[in-house]
Order: structure tokens, then C-alpha cells, then sequence
């Protein structure tokens, strides 16, 4: 049996910490919230049903592995889902879901 390359190991770390993203109920919420178009933090946090620091941490740590984008009108900043292929793997694994948990 061959040895995996440095390379493969790597991609498996980064799918590894992408997946513990998604291993908390109320990122997965969030996503939820703003897949239909962009929003605010205060009305992701109401939706969703956490505070306004916990919806900001949430969503912070999303925007760092480019999994949402923000932008600023005022003081008020606006969520969305980042534009890559992030989105349609999502829809995948929610239909997934649907259909073997309902």
C-alpha cells in the first residue's frame, strides 16, 4: 500500500476544520438564515435565537474560512454566503439529510 503525500494529508486537515464549522447547530442556522439573500446581524440574531455577540462570533468565524461575506452601509453590516462552491455542497448535504432524518 503507497504512503499518502504531504499534500493529500493537508487537504484532509482543511476538510477536517471545515467540517468542525459546520458542527455547531447554530452556525448551521445562521447559513440558513441568509440563504436566501444578505442580512443584518440583529435580524440573523433574532431569527436564529442568540444574542448579538454570539451571532457576531458565529459569523465571524464563517468569514474567516470565506464562508460568508460582509459588507458595510453605515454602522450596520450586512451577511451573506460567500460566492463559491461552498453554497451548492451545502444544498447536497441538506437534502441528504432531509431525506434519511424525516
Amino acid at each position: 500500500m503507497q504512503k499518502m503525500d504531504a499534500t493529500l494529508k493537508e487537504l484532509a486537515i482543511k476538510q477536517a476544520d471545515l467540517c468542525k464549522l459546520f458542527g455547531n447547530a447554530s452556525r448551521i442556522l445562521i447559513l440558513w438564515s441568509i440563504v436566501d439573500g444578505e442580512r443584518p446581524v440583529s435580524e440573523i440574531a433574532d431569527e436564529v435565537g442568540t444574542s448579538l455577540q454570539n451571532t457576531s462570533q458565529h459569523l465571524a468565524l464563517l468569514k474567516e474560512h470565506n464562508i460568508v461575506s460582509a459588507r458595510r452601509d453605515g454602522q450596520t453590516i450586512y451577511y451573506h454566503i460567500a460566492e463559491n462552491e461552498l453554497p451548492k455542497a451545502c444544498s447536497i448535504l441538506l437534502s441528504l439529510i432531509s431525506a434519511n432524518y424525516s
